[in-house]
């Protein structure tokens, strides 16, 4: 070990590695031996960056903690929540910053931590205890000037973590924090000295020109400010490119280019435009295709060219950064962490929706598609790409098609593996052996590219693709940008494949507004779920006039000029023909909104209203729709039923057992031979559920729903097993099942079609997880039914899918249609508590 230190001979690692593999053998519960096997393996990673040398160093640590006596356990600790944080930077899983914080807080219990560990726990924090850990150092006067450096460098780190991702107002709010992070930094560079070597090569001028390029986005920045800070942003530029590390320089220029960027904005200059352009390409092309900075500075400079009416170069940064999109997240990762990442990443989130506005400028409106899509629904299509049939493989390479079977049907299984809530020992092996199949299966399907005709395979659908898809209908996109939006229509039956009207009207700042105009009015008719009082009269006039409102702007922005475009005239109710189905595909803020009900509800005027023209559907992506429009029909296996009226814990909603009856009533009146089971009260628990699902095509779901806003994943139907308050079944655990027998699925529970609007264009809510768990059509509500209301439309449903001799979901659109129709004529139009949350999803 002294000898690779001095010398860095490759040789000697793996000499290293051998030999503390061979101390093992001799006395495995060595706490030394395990100690140094753990360092072996953390030297051969830093020399091979191979992520599976570091996993075999947690365990090893973890041995030697295990075994340890008091005098190597401390030092055990610390190497252990070191392993933990190079895992952080190689992964990117939160998780292990708070496994890296456990660790230095037992080894702190141990006695007095090194000083490179308090940094390494600041680091992991960043947090108000961090700020508290970085006063402390710097108040004892035995730090070296090295030392106080860098705990100065760390304090300021800090200060910049809490600002890094906030936004215009919230900068506006207390800038004075921000002030002090300069400061703190510039007194870094200050102090610093030649031998100060880590802080004087790149350290502080990375952290403060960050802070500075956050700065003087509050405004009034004078030209000196943003002079000094374009010299502070080179600076950071030029000390990293001594590094050799292509990805740190890239990100110092790709925060140069965000302060050219503002400076342009601010005063207007076509030589500033061009170097902001230029650095952002420079990052861009620096940077390694797996990192999130090839995704953001690509972004960036596609921006830029925008704004300059550089079209080409817009085209040719937007193809770059959706290259990028599928390494932002890593199916390593559970679900769980693969949706976190995503919610973080404002790139993520608004880059699709920008390049198809580009791409829509350029005429080339497959690609647009083609971009939306790459950017919606990524963790969901992972799964689904688990579940590809391998019989085309098979055909080809049978061992190869074989293996690839074996490790998907594993990856699907512990795709939840961190929600099991499994002790911490069995939690790391479970995150290890997912990496481990993880990286099999990238090598599989690697494998499977380079095969005759498999070039494309698992790979994103380009947008001929969705163009060519025969859907029975029309399907709309609808794309919010944040001064316009554009509706992408397939099979309008017109000349081009993919028609696009442009909304001039609607636009994110109105489709938010709405979207809170319409939580206000939920929150005010004091329904958070279906109870009892469901039934009693739930809105005043306010209530009622804010519902319209939000449908009535969505008609007029929205829905009219659409209509308009595609000469749609209202379908004639009288007629025994069918309307046209339409499917809404919604993006961003415009993802919560009741689009199917839209329409001018203060005129009796015929043509004012969606259902006067279509028959409405919804998708979480037009990909989602093509794959499940597709799907070879499965023999029929029968109804379950689930019923749920007096669930622990939760209000009685009495008339589930009405519902649930009459759905029976109207199945044995059909005069079909199916197999029905009903799961009710006790027997309704979350096991049978699942075992029921997985034996039956169809589920009827009459229960209580929980949809949680801060851990979608979380949602779940309520059902028995719990004297006391009942016990769920979750999201997760419904979309983990692959059921091959799936096909509709009826949720007659609260607000299962609403997700996490940090998510919103992953469409994470109980409704998807449903197709994800393979059914193909899913009729669930927005917000909480009238417990009077679901009986109504259940019964009607079933009757018009079980009419004409068969079991028929493809009916179930058209079904709720009419369902709908009739509580109109029984209730009233304006009562849209009771008939607006139906809507359908699927195919």
């Amino acid at each position: 070990m002294a000898r690779w230190e001095r010398l860095k001979d490759e040789e000697d690692v793996d000499r290293l590695l051998a030999y503390a593999e061979k101390a093992i053998t001799l006395n495995p519960s060595n706490d030394s031996a395990q100690y140094f096997l753990g360092i072996a393996l953390c030297i051969s990673y830093d020399h091979h960056h191979t992520l599976a040398l570091l996993d075999r160093a947690i365990l090893a640590m973890q041995s030697a903690v295990s075994y340890s006596t008091p005098d190597v356990r401390m030092e055990a600790l610390t190497q252990l929540a070191t392993a933990h944080c190079r895992r952080l930077l190689h992964v990117m899983d939160p998780s292990d910053a708070s496994t890296c914080i456990k660790y230095i807080d037992q080894a702190m219990e141990c006695g007095k931590i090194s000083f490179s560990c308090h940094m390494m726990l600041i680091n992991c924090l960043r947090d108000e205890r961090a700020l508290s850990i970085c006063e402390t150092l710097l108040a004892d006067d035995s730090l070296s000037s090295y030392e106080r450096c860098m705990a100065r460098l760390e304090l300021g780190s800090t200060l910049l973590a809490q600002w890094r991702n906030c936004t215009y107002s919230e900068l506006l709010r207390d800038p004075g924090q921000l002030e002090k992070c300069i400061q703190t930094v510039e007194r870094v560079i200050e102090c610093t000295s030649p031998e100060h070597t880590q802080c004087h090569r790149y350290g502080p001028y990375v952290v403060l020109s960050h802070a500075l390029s956050l700065q003087l986005r509050i405004g009034n920045a004078t030209v000196s400010q943003f002079e000094y800070a374009i010299s502070i942003g080179r600076k950071a530029v030029e000390v990293a490119s001594t590094e050799g590390d292509d990805d740190l320089q890239a990100r110092c220029l790709e925060t140069l280019g965000s302060i050219l960027f503002t400076y342009g904005q601010e005063f207007p200059s076509r030589k500033t435009d061009e170097q902001c352009l230029s650095v952002f390409h420079q990052a861009s092309q620096l940077s390694s295709p797996t990192s999130n900075t090839r995704l953001s500075s690509a972004a960036l400079e596609a921006e830029q060219c925008f704004l300059m009416q550089d079209w080409g170069g817009c085209f040719k940064a937007y193809t770059i950064a959706m290259e990028a999109v599928h390494h932002q997240t890593w199916l390593g990762l559970s679900v769980v962490q693969q949706h976190r990442v995503i919610s973080r990443s404002i790139q993520m989130n608004e880059l699709g929706r920008q390049a198809a506005r580009a791409a829509v400028h350029l005429g080339s409106r497959e690609t647009a598609l083609e971009w939306i899509e790459q950017c919606r629904s990524i963790v969901w299509r992972r799964v689904l790409n688990l579940r590809v049939s391998m019989d085309a493989v098979a055909n080809v390479e049978p061992p190869l098609a074989h293996r690839l079977r074996e490790v998907s049907d594993k990856l699907q299984r512990g795709a939840y593996f961190d929600l099991l809530g499994t002790e911490e020992g069995t939690l790391e092996m479970r995150k290890q052996q997912r990496y481990r199949l993880a990286e099999e299966w990238e090598d599989l399907v690697a494998q499977t590219r380079l095969l005759p005709g498999f070039a494309d395979f698992l790979k994103p659908k380009n947008g001929a693709y969705f163009a060519s898809r025969e859907f029975g209908g029309m399907v709309v996109l609808l794309n919010v940008y944040d001064t316009s939006s554009d509706a992408f229509v397939l099979g309008s039956n017109g000349t081009e494949k993919v028609a696009v009207c442009a909304l001039s009207q609607m636009n994110e700042r109105l489709a938010a507004t709405l979207q809170r105009r319409l939580r206000k009015t939920l929150q005010q008719s004091g329904r958070p779920s279906r109870n009892a009082r469901a039934s009693e009269p739930w809105y005043g006039r306010d209530r009622k006039d804010g519902m319209s409102f939000v449908l009535s702007v969505l008609w007029r922005t929205v829905v009219k000029p659409l209509f308009d475009f595609l000469h749609l005239e209202p379908h004639d109710s009288s007629s025994e023909s069918d309307p046209l189905r339409l499917w809404w595909c919604p993006t961003g803020p415009l993802s919560f909104l009741p689009l199917h009900a839209a329409g001018l509800y203060d005129t009796t005027e015929n043509g004012a209203k969606v259902y006067e023209f279509v028959a409405s559907s919804y998708t979480p992506t037009v990909g989602i729709l093509a794959d499940i429009s597709n799907q070879p029909l499965e023999e029929f296996d029968g109804l379950l039923t689930v019923c749920q009226p007096q669930t622990p814990g939760q209000n009685a909603i009495p008339k589930t057992a009405d519902e649930v009856y009459s759905v029976i009533q109207v199945a044995v009146e059909s005069g079909l031979a199916m197999d029905i089971t009903s799961l009710d009260n006790d027997d309704a628990t979350p096991e049978a559920v699942l075992s029921g699902m997985a034996e039956h095509s169809w589920i009827h779901l009459a229960c209580h729903a929980h949809q949680d806003p801060t851990q979608p994943l979380e949602s779940a139907f309520m059902l028995a097993g719990d004297p006391e308050k009942g016990r769920p079944l979750k999201l997760t655990e419904i979309a983990e099942r692959a059921n091959t027998n799936a096909d509709f699925a009826f949720s007659s529970a609260c607000q299962t079609a609403m997700g996490d609007f940090s998510l919103s264009d992953e469409a994470v809510h109980l409704a998807t997880g449903m197709l994800m768990a393979g059914y193909r059509r899913v009729i669930a509500t927005m917000w909480a039914v009238n417990d009077s209301d679901a009986p109504i439309i259940a019964e009607m449903v079933y009757r018009h899918m079980l009419s004409n001799g068969k079991a028929d979901s493809g009916k179930s659109c058209l079904a709720l249609h009419h369902a709908t129709a009739s509580l109109r004529q029984k209730v009233g139009e304006k009562n849209f508590m009771s008939w607006v949350p139906f809507i359908h999803f699927g195919a």
